[in-house]
This record gives C-alpha cells, sequence and structure tokens, in this order.
C-alpha cells in the first residue's frame, strides 16, 4: 500500500510539473540564457502590399491599421506586451504609455490610443511561436514603437521606369523575399552573425536588383559603429534573394530590415 501511495505521489508530481512547464510563461531575458528557445515570429510580412520594410512586421501592421482617434496626438509612444501562445494566438495584451526619455512604461496612454492598439493586435494573424529545443512554448514579446498614421502618396512608378530602365521602385505587387522567407533569414543570420559585447539594432536599406542580387547596403538607422559595420558585412553576404515583381515582371526594389544584435 506504501508503495502504491508513493507511486501514485510521484506521478502527480510529474502531471504537476508537466503542467507548470506547459503553463510557464518564456522572455527576452530566457531567451538570452538558453540557447535552444527560439523567438517568435509574426510571419505574415506579405500582409502589407510592397510596402519597404524599415520595420518589423508587426510594427508594420501597427503602422498599416492605425486611424489616429481625435483626440490622439500625431505620434503616440507606446509599450506593448502580449503572450505568444503555443498555436500562434495572442493572449494577456497590454499597451501602455512609454517615456522614451526615462526608458519606462507609464501609465499616460489616452485610452482612445490603448483602445485603437489593442484591437488593432486583436486583428493579427497567428504568430510562428516561441519553440524550446523544438517544442512550441509560451513566450512574452514586448517592445515600444512611436505609433502613428501613415499615409503613402501615391507614385506613377511603372511610368517611371518607362522613363528610367534603372528606376528603383518603392512599392511593388509582389516584395523581395530572402530565400525560405523570414523564418529562413532568422535562422541564417544567426548562424552569419560574428559574437559581440555591443548589443542594439540598426536598419539597412538596399537594393534587391531584377535577378536577386543585393546592391548598395547602407545604414539607415545606426546603432555604433562596430554593429553598423557588421550589419553591411551581413547584407554583403546574403544569398540572392526572390526579386519583387511589378505585373509579373522582376524589378529593382529597395528595401530596409531591421537587424537585432544581443
Amino acid at each position: 500500500m506504501k508503495q502504491f501511495l508513493l507511486i501514485t505521489l510521484v506521478c502527480l508530481f510529474a502531471v504537476a510539473a508537466d503542467v507548470q512547464a506547459q503553463g510557464k510563461i518564456y522572455t527576452y531575458d530566457d531567451a538570452k540564457k538558453d540557447a535552444s528557445i527560439t523567438l517568435p515570429v509574426y510571419a505574415k510580412e506579405n500582409e502589407f502590399s510592397g510596402r519597404v520594410m524599415i520595420m518589423s512586421p508587426e510594427e508594420l501592421w501597427l503602422v498599416n491599421h492605425y486611424c489616429q482617434p481625435a483626440d490622439a496626438k500625431k505620434y503616440e509612444n507606446v509599450f506593448i506586451s502580449f503572450v505568444v501562445e503555443p498555436n500562434g494566438t495572442l493572449s494577456n495584451i497590454q499597451v501602455q504609455g512609454w517615456d522614451g526619455q526615462t526608458k519606462t512604461k507609464t501609465t499616460k496612454l489616452l485610452p482612445s490610443v490603448k483602445r485603437e492598439v489593442t484591437n488593432i493586435i486583436r486583428t493579427m494573424h497567428k504568430w510562428t511561436p516561441a519553440k524550446k529545443n523544438g517544442k512550441a512554448i509560451r513566450y512574452r514579446y514586448e517592445f515600444h514603437f512611436i505609433i502613428h498614421h501613415m499615409d503613402f502618396p501615391h507614385i506613377d512608378e511603372e511610368q517611371a521606369e518607362k522613363l528610367d530602365p534603372n528606376y528603383v521602385y518603392e512599392v511593388t505587387e509582389e516584395l523581395p523575399e530572402f530565400p525560405g522567407g523570414i523564418e529562413a533569414f532568422v535562422k541564417w543570420f544567426s548562424e552569419q552573425v560574428k559574437p559581440h559585447e555591443e548589443i542594439g539594432r540598426c536598419v539597412v536599406q538596399f537594393i534587391v536588383e531584377k535577378d536577386g542580387s543585393i546592391s548598395n547596403p547602407k545604414i539607415k538607422k545606426s546603432v555604433t559603429p562596430k554593429l553598423d559595420a557588421e550589419a553591411i558585412r551581413l547584407v554583403k553576404a546574403m544569398p540572392k534573394w526572390k526579386p519583387g515583381k511589378e505585373k509579373g515582371k522582376p524589378v529593382r526594389v529597395k528595401y530596409s530590415i531591421p537587424m537585432t544584435f544581443k
């Protein structure tokens, strides 16, 4: 009987431990300490109708759908937090203000802006979840962002290309794409980047040529000279991309990507 009770207790503890593990919410700090954790990715980057990637896909989603409330300023600094569940859905959405000078969260955010941003996040498609040792996990994703309404002026780029065969498009029907997509780029980046003591995030702009090759890399948002140089090196080392297309024809496209060094 005692042996039976002991086995039962061991089983119960094992089940409880498994439930606790499934319910654990991992964070960026966990990912920095554990190389087996991969970060979640918003995989719907092609939803943005050819807009240049000067922001991450989730930031572009916010800008693309944000309608400025009547009582809001043109630019609102927000801190956004949510949990990416193992099935890619989002939960525990929290939106607060962000003080750019003190680098801290604040409650000073208009309710109208909070509602607008929260509703936009709720409309997001499923994410590719974070994983630990290949198994999907719960992960708290956090970032601060200056939200604003963006109107893109119309440019007759097709006519411009007729006048200049080397015209570089800013908007195309089909975006250029790293071979294999955003997940393949993240994997390639992690394998190719050199270890650095410095951390930060820069934005690199380049041209994806008609044959998919990369040209004219330059830093649009600088971090430090060392990280800027590493970002340029990585861009030059990239394999050929799937070129952008307009009416089914490959064209030259200006493209930007953020690179986060951590």
